[in-house]
């Protein structure tokens, strides 16, 4: 087997994705050498392909110009310079924001509104998918904003820009944030105003960065995207290249892997103590849950005070419960593709397979066996 010399080019850094190019990288031999921003020191580097995050750096784009002039294949993971022509696998951003707008009209928001301090293709894309999904006209509060150049007094402007728009919106209002920075910005204006997220204003993010996004005194809910994926088939796309395919036509679009819920919009993060201790018990024990007579005896209260105290923080059921959060994990394990799906069902506790299909078929509309939605290119 020939060694390849791998370039990653990839900021910032980021575990999925990387872990999703591990996996074509041992199987097919190859070197990786990543090398972050520092293009400057690249000058000598010798090899068969890259892997880029392509975004406003100059001095990257143009050593990938460099890398394409030499005949050296390279693949884009973003869609942030969609002017700059490469072969691209990226997020489905329009889908990202499709995948937004459905969680909060699921929690009966009808007034939406989009928040970034930015503005391009990628936040044009998310933005379409987003407000296309709400029956009234969503607002847009976009504000031109370059985290890396700014100073006290731009925050301060932003702040008192994002504060009108707050108080001017009709309450209660879901918003989508272009991200987890943007998403954790929000929240820090909402109960600085002494408003409450989420009774007055839901908050969803994008990217789902554990660090932003449950170091809150809300924790956010966002949409996950599927980075490993997005590495995976880039990494797979780049192997094609380097052995003489032709460059796709179109980029190739990641699906998103759905919101994890949590207290800035979801009600099944719970503000009951005693639902949340119930929950945690669940989610610690999905291969072998207790019965609901069981958990009430580990909460030490009785089965109905357990029954009516869900009931009444998330609309459901203990037993109801205990489903929902079997079935957002499936989602995740199989996502992951780690597992088949017979050994996600009986990691997950179920009696068999054809149990776990009929159940996760009747609350996602698909068989688990065409879990995740296939790639399109």
């Amino acid at each position: 087997m020939k060694i390849r010399n791998i370039l990653l080019l990839i900021t910032p850094s980021s575990q999925g994705r990387f872990a999703g190019i591990a996996k074509i990288a041992r199987e097919s031999g190859w070197h990786l050498t990543s090398a972050d921003r520092l293009t400057h020191n690249l000058d000598g580097w010798t090899g068969d392909g890259a892997l880029v995050t392509l975004r406003d750096d100059e001095e990257q784009i143009a050593y990938v110009r460099t890398l394409v002039r030499k005949g050296i294949p390279v693949v884009d993971l973003t869609a942030a310079r969609k002017d700059i022509r490469l072969p691209r696998v990226s997020s489905d951003n329009a889908e990202i924001g499709r995948v937004a707008a459905k969680h909060l009209i699921e929690k009966r928001f009808s007034r939406a509104a989009w928040f970034s301090t930015g503005w391009g293709y990628q936040h044009e894309e998310r933005f379409k998918g987003f407000s296309a999904m709400f029956k009234t006209p969503v607002e847009r509060w976009a504000w031109a904003l370059s985290p890396e150049k700014t100073n006290a007094d731009d925050w301060k402007a932003l702040t008192r820009w994002l504060e009108r728009k707050i108080k001017s919106a009709t309450l209660p209002i879901g918003v989508m944030c272009f991200d987890d920075e943007d998403a954790s910005r929000m929240e820090s204006v909402v109960l600085g105003m002494g408003r409450s997220v989420p009774g007055d204003v839901a908050i969803v993010g994008a990217g789902n960065d554990t660090l932003l996004c449950e170091c809150q005194p809300v924790s956010i809910s966002s949409v996950r995207n599927n980075l490993t994926r997005n590495g995976h088939a880039g990494a797979a796309l780049l192997k094609r290249l380097m052995d003489g395919a032709k460059k796709p036509v179109k980029p190739i679009l990641i699906q998103p892997q759905g919101v994890e819920a949590r207290a800035s919009s979801d009600t099944l993060a719970v503000t009951s103590p005693l639902v949340r201790r119930a929950k945690t018990i669940y989610e610690e024990n999905l291969k072998n849950p207790p019965s609901t007579v069981q958990l009430a005896e580990m909460l030490g209260v009785s089965r109905a005070t357990l029954d009516r105290a869900v009931m009444d923080d998330i609309g459901l059921s203990p037993a109801q419960m205990l489903i929902r959060l079997r079935i957002d994990q499936a989602k995740r394990l199989l996502s992951e593709g780690r597992l088949s799906v017979s050994e996600t069902a009986y990691a997950l506790g179920f009696c068999n397979p054809s149990h776990f299909s009929n159940l996760f078929r009747r609350h996602t509309g698909v068989s688990p066996t065409k879990f995740p939605p296939p790639i399109s290119d």
